[in-house]
């Protein structure tokens, strides 16, 4: 039993209508972007408290491993050098910013 065959004028019209969806849906969409970055110096100056970053002060120059010895309140984030930051704020999140060889550089909530 052979499979029928479209014919070319089947074709064309399938083809079209196709083409036309597509551009359909390409057209009077708004651009999509992801979430703002910025440095993260930016968000360490809104001096955001509550995620206990005093009492974690001494750390500064000292790995960011050695963070892992300490009950954080919250989340914590670990900024490399360059990296950028989203402009969410959650107090009780702990952002480490740590140079090439991973020593602390800066403790701030947010």
């Amino acid at each position: 039993m052979s499979q029928p065959r479209l014919s070319v004028l089947s074709r064309f019209a399938l083809g079209t209508a196709l083409a036309g969806l597509l551009a359909g849906c390409a057209s009077g969409l708004p651009a999509v972007s992801g979430p703002v970055i910025v440095p993260a110096l930016s968000l360490a100056q809104k001096d955001v408290a509550g995620c206990g970053k005093g009492d974690l002060s001494h750390l500064n120059g000292r790995p960011f491993t050695d963070l892992a010895g300490y009950r954080l309140m919250g989340q914590l984030r670990v900024l490399r050098p360059g990296q950028g930051v989203t402009q969410d704020l959650m107090p009780t999140r702990l952002n480490a910013q740590i140079d090439a060889k991973g020593a602390i550089l800066h403790l701030f909530c947010g």
